[in-house]
């Protein structure tokens, strides 16, 4: 390539990077840095250049500043810059969208700005007043919203880790019925089938009807007995007692017998083939939740003695 061609490339390059605007040479710095040269313009008392660099950073529809306290002095700067070059209107609307932004920002420092900025700054924000109201009551609103949200998330998840403790404290235990203990008599197929009120009253009346039964046996047995007795017992008085003993055996057997066969029926009509019952169980170590960190107090105490007063710390664990 001739000489002459390279020096006009290099030169356009140079060219090129000399008048590129604020955007391409600020690109790679901070927005503290982006600041810092824009704020030179208007330290030097440039301010059309100086709104017009601020205009590139904050003005245009993508901020080149994400940073929310840099973006909040530059709005100041560059409504300080707008006042000094006398676009007033401009400058306000910069001031209104720093105010919005942070409704408790304090006015600029008048070390650095002169008093009409001040001044500008604080009629804005009397006319933004009852705006800032407004936003503090939904941002108060807001939170306000957001904790008893939070609140209730925390009582949901409480109650939900509590009912899931639960079912894992609890276990389910199968018991199984058996066919042929409901054949027993004695109401053991009622206590089976856990209806103890039918068991009671089935054991009760065939131990009473049993019990009757034998003692009739016993004492026909024993009447029975006397009969071959020398002399013999007068007939008159002997056979009504074994007549009554014979009838009162029979009667109670055959009650006995039929008793028995009622609780046998009944507690297999009404088996039950299993029972499940839930019991409680202790938690595994590591499904327990932690204790509460215990609670540590210290406090001095002075305590008078004979020979003067005895300094020392009481505490609590």
């Amino acid at each position: 390539m001739p000489l002459a061609r390279i020096s006009t490339v290099v030169s356009g390059f140079c060219l090129a990077l000399c008048c590129s605007p604020a955007a391409a040479w600020a690109q790679g710095l901070s927005d503290e840095a982006k600041l810092s040269r824009v704020v030179t313009l208007y330290e030097a008392g440039k301010y059309a250049e100086c709104a017009k660099e601020f205009s590139g950073l904050i003005g245009g529809e993508i901020k080149k500043l994400e940073d929310a306290e840099v973006l909040e002095r530059a709005r100041i700067y560059y409504a300080a810059c707008l006042i000094g070059n006398g676009q007033i209107p401009d400058a306000e609307e910069q001031m209104r969208a720093a105010i919005r932004q942070n409704p408790q920002m304090r006015a600029p420092d008048s070390l650095v700005f002169p008093g009409p900025v001040i001044d500008r700054f604080f009629k804005v924000k009397q006319t933004l007043i009852d705006e800032i109201k407004r936003a503090e009551a939904a941002d108060l609103e807001k939170k306000r919203a957001a904790a008893a949200a939070a609140a209730r998330r925390a009582a949901a998840e409480k109650r939900r880790v509590e009912r899931l403790e639960e079912a894992a404290s609890r276990e389910v235990v199968v018991t199984k019925n058996e066919r042929w203990i409901a054949a027993l008599p004695f109401g053991v197929g009622q206590f089976q089938n856990r209806s103890p009120v039918l068991g009671w009253l089935f054991l009760g009346a065939e131990v009473a009807l049993g019990g009757t039964a034998l003692t009739a046996m016993v004492i026909e047995l024993d009447l029975n007995a006397r009969a071959d007795d020398d002399p013999p017992p007068d007939p008159n008085d002997l056979n009504p007692k074994l007549d009554a003993a014979h009838r009162v055996l029979v009667v109670s057997s055959w009650g006995f017998l039929g008793v028995a066969a009622a609780g046998v029926l009944h507690a297999q009509l009404s088996f039950v083939p299993e029972f499940r019952d839930t019991v409680k169980r202790p938690l595994a170590p590591e499904l327990r939740r932690p204790p509460d960190a215990p609670t540590v107090s210290l406090r001095p105490a002075a305590l008078p003695t004979a020979g003067g007063v005895q300094l020392g710390v009481l505490g609590r664990f």
